[in-house]
């Protein structure tokens, strides 16, 4: 069976049962048209599970515009008509042109060839992990996996690591979890980090600034990276890694081209968007009404500025970004797509006026009442790290989000910090390489290497699935709490 059939089956099927549900009568608080909602909510997650994120997200969106609430001009409106929508638009073309430097490998080879890193076998793969960590932080995964996988085989030729032991596929599963893991980090760049915050904004009407999430991410992140390394040398325990000699790693250095004046000026430019960012955050205390006016700007702005500058700069004579190069092949239209149509979703699901809060309230509220606040973190967090390795990770902060938002609104106020639950389900959505359907591009790409395996992926992906579980429930929400 082709996939077009498949696809054509799976679009019938999802389209049945959304209609059966748009059948079953309100009940309580919940509305007609509320009970229609649920099913467009119905249909497109299981379009998005099972077809594709691109084209049926155009068939949610026309679902919307057809309720009565909404309409197409109010659905367009709310689906690309959000800073949402502009930051990944803005963002995905500024970091393009950084991924086609040499940026990637000049990183990597500071870190693995400075005099710690060469004291030993551990030391050098610290920095490997580090310097994949770092980058990761403002460049797509998929982009930064497939771009270092040809200097990884170099790493691998230049120490003499042979396929088929534990020091290869540690490197290989390493490098492909911290690359997951920093697109948890920050959301710069990053797709579901920014949809989390979007769906906390269409929810309460409260924004959730850079500053704020990467406060919680980053630390997060680094704890998470020590005790990654930390299981691999007591734990997983490679037999050979002490036939891994550091020093051989300095021939690299010859290999990579000096930094150009391009290369400076992209750095720049990302640097300044990166200031915008944060560096208001940092003086809120000193300088309010500074704060308020750049803040008051969406977190859209800075990308934008960034991306102008490098439509205007030229370097002999040529444009340092071409745009229909940087928004054809920067821009992920898939992503867009969803995210658009997963907003105005969230939006409708949150609606007092459908009453899915209220019936969601009525219903849960006495179970999660009872419960004490870890657990309702632990529930979620669980939940968003589980289905991620089985599905899209845009999928699982799209459904985990929106069920989270309307749980955690309907607690008494001050309960629970429902911005740090959101930013930990941003994160936790990250954590996905327990299997080829987690993060396709990247745990494809490194099983197929032949440095690891499906079993290996799926064993140690789990071990670490596990670690940021924890360390996200108990330490990253409470550093949250402190900063929202």
């Amino acid at each position: 069976m082709s996939k077009s059939t498949k696809d054509t089956m799976f679009l019938i099927l999802s389209l049945v049962v959304g209609f059966a549900i748009n059948q079953i009568p309100p009940s309580g608080a919940l509305t007609k048209e509320g009970v229609s909602v649920l099913a467009v909510f119905t249909t497109s997650l299981l379009m998005w599970i099972t077809i594709s994120i691109d084209w049926p997200s155009m068939i949610s969106l026309l679902l919307l515009g057809f309720l009565p609430s909404f309409g197409f001009p109010a659905t367009f409106r709310g689906a690309f008509g959000n800073s949402t929508v502009a930051f990944l638009i803005f963002t995905f073309m500024l970091v393009y042109p950084l991924s086609q430097t040499s940026f990637v490998r000049r990183c990597t080879v500071s870190f693995i060839t400075n005099s710690f890193a060469r004291r030993g076998p551990w030391s050098f793969i610290t920095f490997l992990f580090a310097a994949v960590t770092f980058m990761g932080l403002f460049i797509s995964p998929s982009v930064l996996f497939v771009a270092f996988m040809p200097f990884l085989e170099d790493i691998y030729k230049v120490l003499e690591i042979k396929k088929g032991g534990k020091t290869g596929s540690l490197i290989m599963m390493g490098t492909a979890f911290c690359i997951s893991m920093s697109s948890g980090m920050t959301a710069i760049g990053h797709v579901w980090p920014t949809l989390a915050m979007g769906y906390y904004t269409a929810s309460t009407g409260k924004d959730i600034n850079q500053f704020q999430f990467m406060a919680m991410g980053i630390p997060t992140g680094i704890i998470l990276l020590i005790l990654l390394i930390l299981v691999f040398k007591y734990i997983y325990r490679p037999d050979d890694i002490n036939d891994i000699n550091p020093e051989k790693a300095m021939s690299l250095r010859g290999t990579i081209p000096a930094a150009t004046r391009k290369e400076y000026i992209i750095l720049a430019v990302m640097l300044l968007t990166v200031v915008l960012w944060v560096g208001p955050s940092l003086f809120k205390g000193m300088a309010p009404g500074m704060y308020k006016w750049i803040n008051g700007m969406t977190t859209a702005m800075p990308p934008l500025l960034g991306c102008i500058l490098l439509f205007v700069i030229t370097d002999h004579g040529q444009r340092i970004m071409n745009f229909k190069e940087a928004s054809t092949k920067g821009v992920l239209w898939a992503s867009i797509l969803m995210t658009g149509a997963a907003t105005m979703l969230g939006s409708a699901l949150t609606m007092d006026k459908m009453g899915i809060k209220t019936w969601l309230s009525q219903t849960l509220s006495p179970i999660a009442s009872g419960l004490p606040v870890i657990a309702l973190i632990l529930f979620f967090v669980t939940w968003c790290v589980l289905e991620t390795n089985f599905s899209s990770n845009i999928v699982t902060t799209t459904v985990v989000s929106a069920v989270a938002l309307t749980v955690l609104n309907a607690l008494p106020a001050g309960s629970v910090n429902i911005a740090a639950v959101i930013c930990l389900i941003g994160f936790g959505a990250a954590i996905c390489n327990m299997t080829p359907a987690g993060q396709s591009t990247i745990n494809t790409v490194a099983i197929g290497s032949g440095w690891t395996s499906t079993k290996e992926m799926f064993i140690w992906g789990g071990v670490f699935a596990i670690l940021a579980i924890l360390i996200m429930s108990f330490v990253g929400y409470n550093i949250a709490a402190l900063v929202m």
